[in-house]
């Protein structure tokens, strides 16, 4: 009798450890991993910039956990990132997706702040949450660096004490605005039949600076070249063409054609500080028939300005 209860009492024992062992195993098998963060760059003032979930540079969280679990995600997205000098970046248009898998088929979802989302592990105790945003830096949002974090906790619905918390970065940088600075051409008393140019390099064609990011690029688009300038208060139209340009630092560089619609794309030399400029001048033609009205004509030169790639 006294080798039966002997028996029960080391059975009892064998049981108590096995499942504690267990436990503890498993709870050890739940992680999030921040695989890459939300990097938006760099972006202009007044610049739409959205990254969508899935897409390069969006935030991407790899979930691991027991095979074929199912997970309760709550994400914390923020509502604006904050600039190295205090200076706020609204961010919005949250967009996401959730897969079961590393490769497996995402499921589109639309996560708020403290949004709780289900995710499905597959065999090999996988799943992946992807994030996208979009920002819009105005004229008045300072230049800079701008960041803030995603949290993402992870539990499994019939434990709540089983749950784990991940951060990643949301990073954004904005350009200075492009601040244009035109000299108008001026032509001289031009005769009657008598054609008059003007060529880039002289001082009196148009100058145009353009202050901008150092040691970045801009796009330059000629909206407009008129081919006749009118004289003030009588619709009389005298021809303008033969436009030219040069471009540099100084407008030092080679003369070439100016095309309405053409597009060039310009180095910002440093100057100072994170400062760059590049200078446009523009050189033309006119062409008076000899019976042309006398008076000053007048027209416009239209372009627009943008960061390379923004």
């Amino acid at each position: 009798m006294k080798m039966r209860r002997r028996v029960l009492l080391v059975l009892g024992t064998l049981l108590s450890s096995v499942a504690g062992s267990v436990a503890q195993a498993h709870a050890q098998t739940l992680r999030i991993v921040p695989t890459q963060s939300l990097t938006f760059g760099q972006v202009a003032p007044r610049q739409s910039r959205v990254i969508a979930a899935g897409a390069a540079g969006g935030a991407v969280f790899t979930v691991q956990g027991p095979a074929n679990a199912s997970l309760v995600l709550t994400i914390t997205l923020p509502s604006l990132l904050t600039g190295t000098s205090g200076a706020a970046l609204q961010i919005n248009g949250w967009t996401g997706s959730v897969a079961t898998g590393a490769n497996g088929t995402p499921t589109s979802v639309m996560p708020v702040s403290n949004a709780d989302i289900t995710m499905m592990l597959d065999a090999n105790g996988v799943g992946v949450l992807r994030l996208g945003a979009t920002i819009q830096p105005t004229l008045a949002t300072a230049s800079g660096s701008y960041s803030d974090a995603i949290i993402v906790v992870a539990r499994e619905p019939s434990s709540a004490r089983q749950s784990l918390t991940a951060q990643s970065l949301v990073s954004a940088s904005v350009l200075q605005p492009i601040t244009i600075t035109a000299m108008p051409m001026s032509f001289p008393a031009v005769y009657s039949g008598t054609p008059a140019t003007i060529a880039p390099e002289e001082a009196r064609a148009m100058r145009v600076l353009l202050d901008g990011a150092s040691a970045l690029s801009v796009d330059i688009t000629y909206e407009n070249l008129p081919s006749v300038l009118t004289l003030q208060g009588a619709g009389v139209t005298l021809p303008i063409g033969m436009w030219r340009q040069r471009t540099g630092p100084n407008c030092d560089g080679s003369s070439s054609v100016a095309l309405p619609g053409g597009t060039m794309t310009l180095a910002l030399s440093p100057t100072s500080g994170s400062n760059g400029r590049s200078a446009l001048c523009l050189g033309a033609t006119v062409s008076p028939s000899p019976t042309q009205a006398s008076g000053i004509y007048t027209g416009t030169v239209t372009i627009s300005v943008r960061y390379t790639g923004s």
